[in-house]
């Protein structure tokens, strides 16, 4: 085994370090985290990403904590006290928990008896080291403090990548949040893992995947993906033909690193759904094998079909029922629409300037239809509320009274019925639709 070594990084990285660190301490949760342990006489050490962000000059949104023993006693006495509940994240040894409550805190106990033995279980360097609270000593026993500041990714032990190669899809996460280049080593095992990435869990493929692509730039990781064959049995599909670099560099475009991180992340599962010639149900399928959630499937198939349907715009009333149908989506919908046909960008931003009017407080429904009308419940009555909305967001009808008058004259014109089959009237052909330029 390794010896280990206590360092101290560069005086002022660790000062920082310790300050961000303290700002975590000092909260209620961690107070009585350390309390409780003390109690218990079980000893603990700030690790993970915790320690790698203070370092990083990053404040740490959460905290990873190492105990000596009685992990499951500490954090159930930790729900007793009022410090959140308590959530499993892992039922393999070492068991790791999670305390989510006001400040999560993930919590595991150490494997081999010591700390220095818990480092050397660990995948990459960065990730290697400790940091005791009550003694303030560092303990980095294979330099990963050095490998942080030269943004280099090294293994610290080829068979820890062999025992979860789960751990080999983390090296895309390092390099998209933290900027960081594995060395040739790493990606030569990388290599030889990625094969069995077919044999982890859909759910911690999610997880990793979606952290990934909610960075702000992640073109670079895509590549290593690509490189090191591991994108194919992450997103279960034959990829390599279907990723042309035009493509992994639109992945990184203006504003997507603006975006909030869902939307980032649903914006840029789109992308590759499409670089995977998926049809929009087909996309919603593939996330859900993948364990995304009902909300992510369909979002995603959404801001597919919208994106396809602006190709198909004619006229103007086209238009506004493209802007009616998108809804909330209709930003994130021409962005990825624009990215998918930068020469018809210019189409986007003329569906970018359709204003609709603010919307009166006024309200039709089926029944208002029904009674008005004089015709039976059927799907003409739900086309019809859809045309009386386009109306509405063009600023045409204002109240209730103009809405009546609307439809009877619609009806008086004999207003054919739209075919139920078209799940979106607006893809339908009549007078060119004019961009406003």
């Amino acid at each position: 085994m390794i010896s280990a070594k206590r360092t101290r990084p560069d005086e002022r990285r660790r000062r920082r370090a310790i300050t961000r660190l303290a700002k975590l301490l000092r909260r209620r949760s961690v107070r009585n985290l350390r309390s409780l342990a003390a109690q218990r006489g079980i000893r603990l050490w700030i690790v993970g990403g915790s320690l790698r962000d203070a370092l990083d000059g990053r404040a740490p949104a959460e905290l990873d904590v190492a105990v000596s023993h009685d992990c499951a006693g500490l954090v159930a006495a930790m729900e007793a006290a009022g410090a959140g509940t308590v959530v499993p994240l892992s039922d393999a040894s070492p068991r790791v928990f999670r305390i989510a409550g006001a400040d999560e805190i993930d919590c595991a106990e150490i494997e081999g008896g010591s700390i220095e033995s818990d480092m050397a279980r660990r995948d990459f360097t960065v990730n290697a080291m400790a940091f005791d609270p009550e003694s303030r000593i560092w303990i980095d026993p294979y330099d990963g403090a050095a490998d942080l500041a030269r943004r280099r990714l090294r293994l610290v032990s080829a068979a820890n990548l062999s025992d979860d190669p789960l751990r080999a899809l983390r090296v895309a996460r390092f390099v998209a949040t933290h900027g960081l280049r594995p060395d040739a080593e790493a990606l030569r095992v990388i290599r030889a893992v990625a094969p069995r990435l077919r044999e982890v869990a859909p759910e911690r493929i999610r997880v990793e995947l979606l952290k990934t692509l909610q960075a702000a730039k992640v073109q670079r990781s895509l590549e290593v993906l690509l490189r090191t064959g591991l994108l194919e049995p992450a997103l279960r599909r034959a990829v390599v033909a279907a990723m042309p670099g035009s493509l992994l560099r639109r992945f990184d475009a203006p504003g997507i690193g603006r975006l909030p991180l869902e939307d980032r992340g649903r914006l840029r599962l789109a992308m590759l759904a499409v670089a995977l010639h998926l049809s929009p149900a087909d996309a919603a399928s593939w996330l859900a094998d993948l364990r995304f959630s009902r909300a992510d499937c369909a979002d995603v198939a959404a801001l597919m079909t919208l994106a396809d349907g602006i190709r198909h715009l004619r006229t103007s009333r086209e238009a506004w029922g493209w802007v009616r149908d998108a809804g909330s989506r209709r930003a994130l919908a021409l962005q990825l629409f624009a990215l998918l046909h930068p020469a018809q960008a210019r189409r986007a931003k003329s569906l970018g300037r359709l204003r609709p009017r603010r919307r009166r407080r006024f309200a039709v429904s089926g029944r208002d239809i029904l009674a008005w009308l004089g015709i039976p419940p059927g799907p003409r009555v739900g086309q019809l509320l859809r045309e009386l909305e386009i109306e509405e967001l063009r600023g045409d009808i204002r109240s209730r009274a103009a809405a009546r008058r609307w439809l009877l004259q619609q009806q008086k014109k004999d207003f054919p019925a739209l075919s139920t089959a078209s799940p979106a009237p607006y893809l339908t052909r009549s007078k060119a639709f004019v961009d406003e330029r």
